[in-house]
């Protein structure tokens, strides 16, 4: 008996550091999100927006932004993207 706990905790013990080695080396895929920022000036200056406006405008996409970047997930500039799934691209309310 003393043998079979002895196996098993080796067992657990190397399947363990098998499963840490692993997951250390598998590359972890960046998280990336896409905001249109020129659409959505254009769509403000379309609709004759005022400057309190625009700055409110600037105040929502920080703020989708900022809650995008606490869960770790990279924004960038639609002008910076050659292709993305359409999932990617965020829309600012």
């Amino acid at each position: 008996m003393g043998k079979s706990i002895l196996w098993a905790a080796l067992g657990i013990l190397g399947g363990t550091a098998g499963g840490y080695l692993a997951a250390g080396q598998t590359a972890v895929p960046a998280q990336l999100a896409v905001i249109d920022i020129q659409s959505l000036i254009k769509q403000s200056t379309i609709n004759g927006q005022t400057e309190a406006d625009a700055k409110a405008l600037t105040s929502r996409i920080k703020a989708a932004t900022a809650k995008l970047v606490a869960q770790g997930i990279i924004v960038i500039d639609s002008g910076a993207v050659v292709d993305a799934p359409e999932e990617a691209y965020v829309t600012v309310e």
